[in-house]
């Protein structure tokens, strides 16, 4: 796992973000069934909502399709927003205009991050195919937002 920063945005660890955006399928939801959260995504997201932090959810599928995903692990009431990514900018890169956001107060969690608007700054995590509860794709964006560390990111 790494963390992409095209054209030297804000450090991670030194980002004070307002924002976080998360991709859904592949990202916090496996990507084949579509039947389990990611481990530790739902500490992240209890972490993040209890901080005040703005969460966007938001995939290709659309915004109702990211609003039902995050219902059916019940973690619907920890995202502020639920996005549709369907605009692309010049780049070939998603567009996010229609978020209304700065990219210097965002961190973006993606399975894709050559997706990710120019100079954002992102938090690149292997792709999450199929259920596995050893999974810690997300343990660097969970140490970036702060969360204790923990040995085990867990999936309830």
């Amino acid at each position: 796992m790494h963390i992409s920063l095209p054209n030297e945005p804000p450090k991670l660890d030194q980002l004070a973000a307002t924002c976080w955006i998360f991709d859904v399928d592949g990202c916090v939801v496996d990507s084949l069934l579509g039947t389990s959260l990611r481990p530790g995504a739902r500490e992240i997201l209890e972490h993040l909502h209890a901080h005040r932090i703005d969460v966007i959810w938001w995939s290709a599928g659309g915004a109702d399709y990211a609003e039902k995903r995050a219902a059916r692990f019940d973690v619907d009431h920890l995202v502020g927003r639920f996005a549709a990514k369907d605009e692309r900018d010049e780049n070939g890169r998603y567009d996010t205009v229609h978020l209304d956001i700065a990219l210097v107060d965002v961190v973006f969690v993606d399975d894709r991050p050559e997706d990710m608007p120019v100079g954002a700054a992102v938090v690149a995590v292997p792709p999450y195919l199929i259920e596995n509860h050893r999974d810690r794709g997300l343990k660097r964006a969970a140490e970036l937002a702060g969360l204790p560390d923990k040995s085990e990111l867990k999936e309830r």
